[in-house]
């Protein structure tokens, strides 16, 4: 589907339906945020804006969603500046999650074994549990 239809789409939808057009209208990314910047201003669509954008930056476009979210705090009404700060804090939760090196705990790291540490191998075979 087209994004101009997706917004148009949106725009008519009911207040409880409209949501469902977010992850539809995301994958356009940066196009998607041009696009839907201007609802920011509006008291009735600033909120689902706020939530595309953020799911733009979730889904590959964390720079251009953040600055697009900063752009705005002031413009948006009162009543979304909160949707806004939430955005962008989720926006930078999830680049510290995927920049932050994965920890692995030192009971499952591989032991390095000493030089002078012998294999452990036995010339005697296993004895059986029977």
């Amino acid at each position: 589907m087209q994004l101009a239809s997706l917004l148009e789409e949106a725009r008519a939808a009911a207040p409880d339906q409209r949501i469902l057009f977010r992850d539809q209208i995301a994958p356009f990314g940066t196009k998607a945020i041009a696009a839907i910047e201007p609802w920011l201003t509006d008291q009735v669509l600033a909120a689902f804006a706020v939530r595309v954008i953020a799911r733009v930056g979730e889904q590959g476009e964390p720079q251009a969603a953040a600055k697009a979210l900063r752009s705005a705090r002031t413009r948006v009404p009162e009543t979304i500046r909160g949707d806004v700060e939430w955005a962008l804090a989720a926006l930078k939760l999830a680049g510290r999650q995927a920049s932050a090196p994965v920890a692995v705990p030192a009971s499952t790291r591989p032991r390095a074994r000493s030089v002078r540490e012998k294999p452990l191998l036995s010339p005697q075979g296993r004895r059986s549990g029977r």
